[in-house]
């Protein structure tokens, strides 16, 4: 008669590069594994038995020191039923010894801590440049890989002031509506729109739940948003809003924010828009552990009446205690689909202005010229590619030049 096979959780590891996955599975207590959606960076803890004190002298984690893990399910929801998650690289940022009984335990964070990218608060201008651009530069200074998949939205002026590099782009990320998620020494970025409107990729039921809260603030349920912004070529106060399709414009979310543009005014209003709504409807809820179960995917609630829907997970915890018992823990956000990104029809001005002429002052380069008759500055090579025969260098334009601005 063949003998069932058990259900097991288990993390596979290696230790600076060596499978230390036998050691530490011998003398495992429990571990914990935080996948986040954006915002902040992923963590790992683990918990090991110390009863011969090796942790407190050859075993202790040494500066530089990191590790690479796996969670491992073997016969979950059947003979057979193989899985695995892969965690990703942690640097280890902290130990604990404790007694009685006498254990040891290990954090790790996904955060480049060997560099100064979490711990430097730097003030530094970045000008006339993209977002790809600016984190591609704090990519770099962090040793680490830069995937992005999104718009590159052009940006005139931003300040970084006393900032960590991290801090800094988690900044500049969330007011251009794009989510950043730090993994496996890559930063990606992409659009936080764009990944809502995927299909779920599975349903939870209610009944599938151990516990659970759904929460709904009518607070941040805005469906309107107004922003004032200087002109950059006069001292005029402009305004621009926006209004959710459907929405009566009667909940209207007002920012006191610096604009350069009117598309630089509109991605920000729009981004805090969708920041206050998306932290109105939400639901924490724990269920037996899964290896499907994964930040920034989206699942189809059921069993909850009004409050079911799609919903988009903003952190993932698993967790397994010291009896065995592999659980995880998912916080999620009623998916926001409603309000589009893609670039804006100009301003009236604007449009009147595309195909015609324009001479050149002191102060002018292509950059701004392009922002001010596109509303996006990478879009000067338009006006470069127009007038080669009387621009020689993109970069040196002089007053008294007659540039053909050509439709966009």
């Amino acid at each position: 008669m063949k003998t069932e096979q058990p259900r097991e959780t288990l993390l596979e590891l290696s230790y600076n590069g060596i499978n230390a996955t036998g050691d530490f599975s011998s003398k495992s207590e429990s571990f914990s594994y935080t996948d986040v959606a954006s915002g902040e960076a992923d963590t790992l803890s683990l918990s090991v038995s110390n009863t011969t004190g090796q942790w407190l002298n050859g075993y202790m984690p040494e500066d530089g020191d990191y590790v690479d893990a796996r969670i491992v399910v073997r016969n979950w929801n059947g003979e057979g039923d193989n899985r695995s998650l892969s965690c990703g690289k942690f640097d280890l940022d902290s130990f604990r010894a404790s007694g009685y009984p006498e254990t040891a335990t290990i954090g790790g964070i996904t955060i480049p801590i060997r560099t100064n990218f979490n711990v430097t608060q730097k003030s530094r201008t970045f000008s006339n440049t993209t977002t790809k651009n600016i984190l591609s530069d704090l990519c770099a200074g962090a040793g680490i890989v830069l995937v992005y998949e999104s718009e590159d939205y052009s940006i005139e002026e931003v300040e970084q002031s006393k900032q960590t590099d991290m801090e800094f782009a988690f900044s500049l990320c969330k007011n251009h509506n794009l989510a950043m998620k730090l993994y496996n020494s890559k930063m990606v970025v992409y659009d936080q729109t764009a990944y809502e409107k995927k299909a779920p990729a599975y349903t939870v039921h209610k009944r599938d739940m151990q516990t659970y809260s759904f929460d709904r603030a009518k607070s941040k349920l805005y469906d309107s948003v107004q922003i004032q912004y200087a002109n950059p070529g006069s001292d005029e106060t402009l305004t621009y809003s926006y209004t959710i399709p459907g929405g009566s414009g009667r909940r209207t979310l007002y920012i006191n924010e610096q604009a350069d543009t009117y598309r630089d005014a509109e991605i920000k209003a729009k981004s805090q828009l969708l920041e206050n709504i998306r932290g109105a409807i939400s639901i924490t809820f724990r269920v037996k552990g899964d290896t499907k179960h994964i930040a920034a995917r989206n699942i189809r609630i059921e069993g909850m009446g009004k409050a079911d829907g799609v919903y988009f997970i903003d952190r993932v915890t698993h967790s397994k205690n010291a009896k065995g018992t592999y659980t995880c823990s998912i916080k999620a956000h009623l998916c926001v689909t409603h309000t589009d990104f893609s670039a804006p029809v100009p301003p009236p001005q604007a449009q009147a202005a595309a195909g015609t002429t324009y001479t050149v002052v002191k102060g002018d380069c292509l950059w701004n010229i392009a922002k001010k008759f596109y509303g996006s500055g990478p879009k000067y090579t338009l006006i470069y590619n127009a007038n080669k025969g009387i621009i020689k260098n993109p970069s040196l334009i002089y007053p008294g030049q007659v540039l053909t601005i050509p439709p966009a």
